[in-house]
């Protein structure tokens, strides 16, 4: 297989006389932890390495998603701004990249324009100088307020076209969606968002050219995951097929669930006749510290993925994965993993084949859930179900089976209107309420609410994966207080009582 991509590297070199040198673009500080540890890593396991990954060469920096923001505030207890900040403080020599999710703010419902606005605002003054737009329905009449905002701040905006196996999803579909977004908006790159890894080598070579062919100078990047265990394959071929850049992350924290590595995909393309502007000594450097990171923390780090076919059906995130892992060890149901998963691509298909990015990967296993645990399926259903269906996201674009949408009607809420309301803007009513505090502050409590906010806590810039003895003993010394646990000298013997 290499040595046929070579061979078609070489005769464009032959052809054009120009070596095209591939960007890579970091996302081990969002997609990467999002998809191997369920976004539970904190800022200040960042920070150490921030001037590292900003030393390697990366096209852009992936710092934060929505998904980000939610696991800050509700289970780190941490200022998602405050992140920003501070990665912007130590990440100069590349634009930093926060993924925005349509108009969903917070959760899974739309939210007001001028919400969404300020938001965009708020974030190009922490730092964000690249945002890339998803609309998992592609109605980019939901992201165009933000987009507008983000191009007169000078921001570069990157829109990703979610890919998805499905009916009408043909290489035509993706190549108008390209048109659109860069007619209308003058969007800096196309960004082929292949959430659950299900895009195949032959489908590469058939998209990749003709969305190069129809974008003209806009760059071409390729978001791919390896739960298929071909990510990394098909990253290659979408290089050599006309992409200008792969998001990939750092090993360990790549492969799996996660994203090609960037050392790995570096060394495969530079194989291939491509020059790749990385400095191979940082990115081993922060894939070091990541080891030591995580065994410290216990969490996982990223393995190659057997091939599963079973994954082109339900075209399941990896960052959604590791979260409904967790969801279900968490309420007692991880035996129930095979069923649900299995379920998750039968509930897809009656729903119309959605994309499987946000929100609906976690729409979707909801019901797959509720399926599995009830005798009846779709006797219990959703709210978010239910404004699937009725379009509150935006336009359908497959129909939903018409026996499993008499389901959804029957047995959802009766609160949920069959038309999606108008949605009215926010701000000035925030404004009342909050004025007196900073705009950050104020987006933050009407996302998450005041209680949540008022436990976060300032990041404390003094982690290392090298403990020193004070760290260690102090460590010791909370384990004592909590356990009722005695030190022992000499020896630091440990003695538990009861």
């Amino acid at each position: 297989m290499l040595t046929n991509l070579r061979h078609l590297v070489e005769a464009e070199f032959a052809r054009t006389g120009r070596r095209r040198t591939i960007a890579l673009t970091d996302g081990t500080l969002r997609d990467a932890h999002q998809c191997l540890w369920a976004t539970r890593m904190r800022t200040e396991h960042m920070l150490p390495i921030a001037s590292r990954i900003a030393d390697a060469g990366f096209g852009a920096v992936e710092a934060i998603a929505m998904v980000g923001f939610d696991a800050g505030v509700l289970f780190l207890n941490q200022d998602p701004f405050e992140r920003v900040r501070l990665l912007a403080d130590r990440i100069s020599t590349a634009p930093l990249r926060a993924a925005v999710r349509s108009n969903l703010l917070h959760g899974f419902y739309p939210q007001p324009d001028d919400i969404n606005e300020l938001f965009v605002e708020r974030m190009f003054v922490n730092g964000i100088r690249d945002f890339a737009v998803l609309d998992s329905l592609h109605s980019w009449d939901n992201v165009a307020p933000g987009i507008r905002i983000a191009k007169r701040l000078g921001a570069k905006v990157t829109i990703a076209l979610v890919f998805n196996l499905a009916p009408g999803y043909d290489d035509d579909f993706y190549v108008r969606q390209a048109r659109e977004v860069i007619d209308r908006f003058g969007v800096d790159t196309i960004s082929l968002a292949d959430a659950g890894g299900s895009l195949t080598v032959e489908r590469t070579r058939t998209l990749v050219p003709a969305l190069r062919a129809a974008i003209g100078d806009t760059r071409l990047e390729l978001n791919t995951h390896c739960l298929t265990g071909m990510g990394p394959q098909v990253a290659l071929e979408a290089a050599v097929y006309g992409a200008d850049q792969i998001l990939t992350a750092v090993d360990p924290l790549a492969n799996g669930n996660s994203l090609p590595s960037a050392q790995v995909m570096a060394r495969d393309l530079r194989a291939l006749g491509f020059d790749v502007d990385v400095d191979d000594r940082s990115l081993d450097e922060v894939g070091e510290y990541l080891g030591k990171l995580a065994a410290q923390l216990g969490y996982p780090v990223g393995v190659p993925a057997e091939y599963d076919p079973a994954n082109y059906q339900t075209q399941y995130a990896g960052g959604a994965m590791t979260n409904l892992e967790a969801q279900l060890k968490a309420a007692g149901i991880a035996d129930r993993l095979p069923a649900v998963i299995e379920e998750i691509g039968r509930v897809r298909e009656e729903l119309g084949s959605p994309v499987m990015a946000t929100p609906f990967p976690a729409i979707v296993a909801a019901q797959a859930v509720m399926n599995v645990l009830n005798p009846d399926r779709y006797a219990v259903v959703p709210d978010e179900v239910k404004k699937y269906v009725c379009g509150y996201f935006g336009a359908l674009p497959l129909p939903v089976d018409d026996n499993v949408k008499d389901l959804v009607m029957n047995n959802g809420s009766r609160d949920i209107s069959e038309t999606p309301p108008h949605l009215d803007p926010i701000l000035p009513e925030l404004r009342r309420r909050y004025g007196h505090l900073s705009p950050d502050e104020m987006i933050l409590r009407y996302m998450y609410g005041d209680q949540k906010i008022d436990a976060l806590v300032p990041v404390e810039d003094t982690f290392s994966v090298q403990q020193s003895i004070v760290e260690l003993v102090a460590g010791l010394e909370r384990m004592r207080s909590k356990h009722n646990v005695r030190l022992v000298a000499p020896g630091v013997e440990l003695r538990a009582n009861g």
